[in-house]
């Protein structure tokens, strides 16, 4: 059963006519999205895909979802107003046929599209424009997930995930002649299927590195204020299974192993001296690695092509190392505490924050994305708070289930945006762009210099 994860956000791809418009519009909007992915999940385990076949095959399946959702409206967790729009997800869908979704990613003229066609010969378009979305078996999670590209930034990539944590040691700026240690976590493209995963550090650890896509971009990131290095295992892992090294040093001082004292003046006046340094160095000692034989990463990062990204803390860290650095090709900070003065990012940019954070100033965020240069994006969380970006939801205002979005529905959208963004400005990676183009329902976004 494909994975939860992403089917909320999914499924307002669904409404396409008035009633439906009127499901999944205003103070519903939320609710009715949870219903239909709670639908699309409870039918994918009555109703799985690939058990119907045979001359039967579609009409045994349509019976089996219409049972479902007549089932769901009876127990009063689906609106009548959203009968439509459910419908509309199970019409076209590959289920009980021999056809495929091809898909047609966006263009400057025209939205992504999807159709049914046959797997003979060249269904699914043989000028190259359309491709084949064998990982997906319903039209409406091409046009919405993919944006017709097929790839679905929220499902693992072609690597496994390694991690390996390289510990480097400096001279503290703060406190000169005091070593800084620095157990930086690194996580980087394994073989496919490589296992066990560690949990705790969101990998294989210590796996062998797949060279087979190499060099790789580097992207480092930054913990927020009493964080830690490995606080956000679903975007870090995600972005290695796309083919990125992902890299993030801790900050001593300002992690959650120093609860007593990390939030102090003291410590944060000390971090900030500190932490800029701490991603140059590493970032240095990474790419002393990569030109050193006896290292497990020889060869594997590419010098030319390191990004900066960060949360809370981290995010401001983010606007200063970049305005500090130029190496770095692309800045994401995420609900990043930005400075009292404007940092004028002049590099692409990706500005993501959430509706509801109560620990950071959201005009200030917007006030760094107004002053940088383009390409740039915009992308603001609705009915999430300050830890859509971290693994853990601590209890706050901001962390609310479910009136504000769960883990996993908020880690959905920032996946949405992160991994394309870096995949195209980072990595190079067309295929990803039109991926930057839609504005999926549950999002706000301003962009300049973006897309066509």
């Amino acid at each position: 059963m494909r994975g939860l994860i992403s089917t909320t956000i999914l499924l307002v791809a669904f409404a396409t006519t008035a009633a439906a418009q009127e499901c999944l519009t205003g103070e519903a909007t939320l609710s009715d999205q949870r219903a239909l992915a709670a639908l699309r999940a409870a039918t994918e385990t009555a109703c799985p895909c690939d058990s119907f076949a045979g001359a039967q095959g579609r009409r045994l399946y349509a019976r089996c979802v219409r049972g479902e959702i007549k089932s769901a409206r009876e127990a009063e967790a689906l609106r009548s107003e959203c009968v439509r729009a459910a419908r509309g997800l199970y019409r076209r869908a590959s289920c009980g046929t021999d056809r495929v979704p091809c898909g047609r990613a966006a263009g400057p003229d025209a939205a992504a599209s999807c159709r049914l066609a046959s797997p003979a010969g060249n269904a699914c378009g043989g000028d190259g424009a359309e491709s084949a979305c064998g990982a997906q078996t319903h039209c409406a999670e091409v046009v919405q997930a993919t944006a017709g590209t097929c790839i679905d930034p929220n499902q693992p990539g072609p690597f496994g995930v390694g991690v390996r944590t390289v510990q480097m040691t400096k001279d503290s700026v703060a406190t000169p002649g005091t070593p800084r240690v620095l157990d930086t976590v690194v996580w980087y493209p394994a073989a496919p299927g490589a296992a066990p995963i560690n949990t705790r550090l969101g990998g294989v650890v210590d796996a062998p590195l797949d060279n087979s896509g190499g060099p790789y971009p580097l992207l480092m990131f930054s913990h927020g204020s009493c964080g830690y290095a490995f606080q956000s295992t679903f975007l870090t892992m995600s972005l290695a299974s796309h083919g990125i090294i992902v890299a993030a040093p801790p900050h001593p001082g300002n992690t959650i192993f120093e609860i007593q004292t990390c939030g102090t003046g003291a410590a944060l006046v000390a971090s900030l001296q500190e932490r800029p340094n701490d991603i140059i160095f590493a970032t240095d000692q990474l790419a002393a690695a990569a030109a050193d034989s006896t290292s497990p990463f020889f060869g594997a990062i590419d010098p030319a092509r390191v990004g900066m990204s960060g949360h809370s803390f981290g995010g401001l860290t983010t606007y200063l190392v970049v305005d500090r650095d130029p190496r770095y090709r692309i800045a994401v900070p995420m609900a990043g505490a930005a400075p009292a003065q404007t940092t004028m990012m002049t590099i692409p940019s990706l500005s993501i924050l959430s509706e509801l954070d109560s620990y950071v100033n959201n005009a200030r965020i917007r006030a760094e994305y107004a002053a940088a240069s383009a390409p740039k994006i915009q992308v603001e969380i609705l009915n999430a708070g300050h830890f859509a970006f971290s693994d853990g939801c601590f209890p706050s205002p901001d962390c609310t289930p479910p009136v504000t979005l769960t883990q996993d529905e908020a880690h959905a959208v920032v996946q949405r945006w992160v991994l394309p963004f870096v995949r195209v400005y980072l990595a190079g990676d067309e295929r990803y762009a039109p991926l930057l183009e839609p504005v999926p329902p549950g999002v706000l976004v301003e962009r300049e210099g973006i897309g066509g």
